[in-house]
């Protein structure tokens, strides 16, 4: 039987190390497509106008037009739910659309509670399927 020495040790851990490294380094981002507000905070204290930021994660935020997979821009719903996945986003006092490709905005509230509920939809305005593509939050305008 023979012995293993410090150096065959060594190599042993050096190589585990590489393949540990070469194994993160070749993870693909499975995660899907979300949106969200970055600000305000759910259940924020904030005056009016209202400084939204929206974010997006794996979908790319581009001007309403085209219709193409993993793209469209965001729109606000104010104090009404958001929409079922195909339905097609109205433009009305309570829908604002950011068909710009807009991701920031000043939103003019009355003082009380607000919800605000951010959807995504494509370049058409048809709201998107997927958990990830809409975010609802509450603020209080004092």
């Amino acid at each position: 039987m023979s012995k293993i020495t410090f150096t065959q040790l060594r190599m042993v851990f050096v190589l585990i190390l590489f393949l540990c490294t070469l194994l993160a380094a070749c993870q693909v981002n499975t995660a899907g497509p979300r949106v969200r507000f970055a600000e305000p905070a759910d259940g924020a204290t904030a005056a009016s106008p209202l400084k939204v930021v929206m974010a997006a994660e794996n979908f790319t935020v581009e001007p309403a037009g085209d219709v193409r997979d993993g793209a469209g821009h965001l729109h606000i719903m104010l104090d009404t739910p958001c929409l079922s996945p195909g339905e097609v986003i109205p433009k009305d006092e309570q829908h604002l659309h950011f068909g710009d490709g807009s991701t920031e905005a000043e939103v003019e509230l009355s003082p009380g509670a607000h919800t605000l509920c951010l959807q995504a939809a494509d370049g058409a305005h048809t709201a998107l399927a997927g958990n990830g593509m809409t975010h609802t939050i509450t603020v209080n305008v004092p």
